[in-house]
């Protein structure tokens, strides 16, 4: 086993949320002569309440697995989290877990009144409503916010179950673990291209906000693979050139820019960090960047320095493309 793994966590999320609805049957289609409205009925179910009351456990449910996304990676139907990100990480699912315990019982509470202004909306329904409803404890039941955590340690193998592991791939889970770190930065990034950077000649420092939440990601689960580092560091040198205040433009912007766009190809971005670690020297004395592009939009394979006047201090990092 990789001593990366020593470093992770597995948290398994149980989130479990009613979802207010059954399976339509034949019968209910004839209890007004005329089909149901959309809003009641929809893709061969009913909904038995409105929607919109269970969109806090949703919501709560979302946040969840965005923290656990924001540090880790996804791991199987769990994520695997850096063992020194976990304590922070727990704190907050137990904090959601409050608040979906507090948002269950204000549910519970209005359930009846919830159902009684539900079937009023659709008159000549009502029967449609009623026949599947569920006492306020089985709905209760449905509610769930928990959470498993999990260490990953080696199996204690003999030989022969050694050889057998080994034929299997059974070493292959770092390179998993980073090859889904590499696709989900390339994912978020990608998004962040598309609804941030259209068109645009200046930004404000919110637009650092994702960039430095993708460079922390990364650099918490460094230890993975050391072709992380050299990418982190390619962010910081962008990052530190940014003005500390007021907007980003210029030079500046073009780095940035840069920079995020090497982040949505993982192909990339594994490119990138082996031309810095060849470079080795050379990029600790401050000849890293991102490797720049000729005339045509081809990669030269060279990293190089940029050379772009600027009021602040040049960043190292080209724009990629």
């Amino acid at each position: 086993m990789s001593t990366a793994l020593r470093d992770v966590m597995v948290v398994a999320l149980d989130v479990r949320i009613w979802s207010g609805r059954k399976k339509l049957r034949p019968e209910d289609l004839t209890t007004t002569g005329r089909l149901p409205p959309k809003e009641l009925v929809s893709l061969g179910s009913k909904r038995l309440c409105n929607p919109d009351a269970l969109q806090p456990f949703l919501q709560l449910k979302r946040r969840a697995e965005a923290r656990c996304q924001a540090v880790g990676v996804r791991f199987a139907r769990a994520f695997a989290v850096p063992r020194a990100s976990a304590k922070p990480v727990l704190s907050y699912l137990n904090s959601v877990a409050g608040q979906f315990a507090q948002a269950r019982a204000a549910f519970l509470a209005a359930y009846d009144l919830e159902l009684a202004r539900w079937s009023a909306q659709y008159p000549g329904y009502e029967r449609l409503i009623a026949t599947e409803l569920l006492p306020k404890a089985a709905v209760a039941s449905r509610f769930v916010f928990g959470y498993e955590v999990f260490a990953i340690n080696a199996v204690d193998a003999d030989d022969e179950l050694a050889g057998l592991l080994a034929q299997g791939g059974a070493g292959d889970l770092t390179r998993g673990l980073v090859g889904t770190l590499y696709q989900e930065v390339a994912g978020e990034s990608l998004a962040f291209v598309r609804q941030s950077l259209g068109g645009r000649d200046q930004v404000t420092q919110k637009f650092l906000r994702p960039v430095r939440a993708i460079r922390d990601k990364l650099a918490g689960l460094a230890f993975l693979d050391p072709g992380i580092a050299p990418l982190v560091r390619s962010i910081d040198e962008v990052l530190a050139a940014v003005p500390r205040a007021g907007r980003i433009d210029g030079a500046s912007l073009a780095a940035l820019r840069g920079v995020i766009m090497l982040l949505t190809d993982p192909a990339r971005m594994r490119e990138h960090s082996r031309l810095l670690q060849q470079s080795g020297p050379a990029y600790r004395n401050g000849a890293g960047g991102v490797a720049a592009k000729g005339r045509e939009g081809e990669a030269t394979g060279k990293p190089i320095a940029a050379a772009a006047a600027s009021p602040v201090r040049a960043p190292r990092v080209t724009a990629f493309w």
